[in-house]
């Protein structure tokens, strides 16, 4: 289980992430380890959205290893990669072993070769049977200024 099954509806958690056994009636003694389970999943969560995911796989096949575990790309679910090579051809990206889905450009085209480049940086966002993403990327230097300046507003740094 992972944080994208987490619900909003706080009585659905008791049982939806083995990892967070947040039952009610747990001992106080359970409490210290519940928190820091819950912590580190949020953890896990930050990391994928703020560029922690690079990714792998071989030609235009790739591949991301989230910390959250996606088990089910349902439409909306974002995470940010940083790639590790440039596309030669339409790219494909597959989330946690969810399988390999088109990965497509905001406008439900698939980039054309050299639009996806190394060492950019995507929001890749579950959508209908693939992945979209601007392809316009995100410098390095941006995304390092975003992260700090998320950190500063949220209080990280």
């Amino acid at each position: 289980m992972s944080v994208f099954d987490w619900s909003t509806r706080p009585a659905a958690n008791a049982v939806s992430d083995a990892g967070v056994p947040a039952l009610d009636g747990a001992s106080a003694r359970e409490l210290p380890g519940l928190i820091r389970d819950l912590m580190s999943a949020l953890a896990g969560y930050v990391g994928d959205q703020g560029g922690a995911i690079r990714t792998g796989g071989m030609f235009n096949a790739y591949v991301a290893r989230t910390a959250s575990g996606v088990r089910t790309p349902r439409p909306g679910v974002a995470v940010l990669v940083q790639v590790d090579r440039d596309n030669t051809d339409d790219p494909t990206l597959n989330v946690d072993g969810t399988g390999a889905r088109p990965w497509l450009d905001m406008n439900g085209t698939a980039p054309p070769a050299g639009a996806v480049r190394a060492g950019a940086f995507y929001l890749a966002i579950a959508s209908g049977p693939g992945w979209v993403s601007d392809f316009g990327g995100i410098a390095r230097s941006d995304a390092e200024d975003a992260a700090i300046t998320a950190a500063l507003v949220f209080g990280g740094i």
